[in-house]
């Protein structure tokens, strides 16, 4: 893929609003809670800028990264719908919200330990050479550049990640606390897996590829990106978790 630094930078830049200070919805185009019926953040986006819609008209550059920001949009909102809400959200049982919160986000990061070490060595160049040029109407051009060295840096061949830190941070947790129960395998299977099966990160992450791989066929055949997402309704157990449960 001759734009692969573009589409992962794209598939990297709704969370802009770190650095860019906006409010999260106005680059994931929804907003928490989920309501049944509500129209995906990949529609919202497209339907308020046409002219992103038809990348035909885009350099290929461009395209390719806005295909990775409409997969990110895609990847959160099924997440939300089919991990966040039935398994960690408001309306569960188990534990309090904010302890449910609180793991929640050690499992991001514990995702995020087993993804990082498969990137390959030129990621982090990939994403320097990358320079958007009025790529998005909603977010200035020096906030993307400031993204993509953030992410960069942390993604040198030896460097560490600041998921921990960020999440600890808006949590005030110490990074110390999470760290000890992410370095234990025995302990997350009693915290985090006793109520989301390891298996069904799997079953999430094929599920996912597939609909992105759907949604980008459609995006370049100039059908558009596929309108639908998961059918879940939020606050719901999804089946297929009762089946890997199984």
């Amino acid at each position: 893929m001759e734009q692969r630094g573009a589409f992962l930078f794209g598939n990297t830049a709704p969370d802009v609003q770190v650095v860019s200070g906006q409010e999260r919805q106005a680059t994931h185009f929804f907003t928490l809670p989920i309501r049944p019926g509500s129209q995906p953040p990949w529609a919202r986006l497209l339907s308020a800028y046409p002219v992103l819609a038809r990348p035909a008209g885009l350099s290929a550059e461009q395209a390719a990264f806005l295909a990775g920001y409409l997969c990110h949009l895609q990847a959160d909102w099924s997440w939300i719908l089919l991990i966040f809400s039935p398994v960690f959200g408001p309306e569960c049982s188990w534990g309090s919200f904010p302890e449910r919160l609180y793991l929640h986000n050690v499992l991001r990061s514990y995702i995020d330990m087993q993804v990082m070490p498969e990137l390959p060595s030129r990621t982090a160049g990939r994403l320097k050479h990358v320079s958007p040029k009025n790529w998005l109407p909603f977010v200035e051009d020096q906030h993307l550049l400031e993204w993509r060295d953030y992410l960069a840096q942390q993604l040198e061949p030896g460097a560490a990640a600041r998921t921990v830190e960020v999440f600890a941070a808006r949590q005030g947790i110490s990074p110390a606390e999470f760290y000890q129960l992410l370095e234990s395998e025995e302990r997350m299977d009693e915290q985090v897996f006793s109520h989301l099966p390891r298996h069904f990160l799997q079953v999430y992450r094929q599920q996912l590829v597939e609909l992105n791989l759907q949604s980008l066929e459609s995006f370049y055949s100039g059908s558009g990106w596929l309108s639908s997402g998961p059918a879940q309704h939020p606050g719901t157990r999804p089946e297929f978790i009762d089946e890997v449960s199984a």
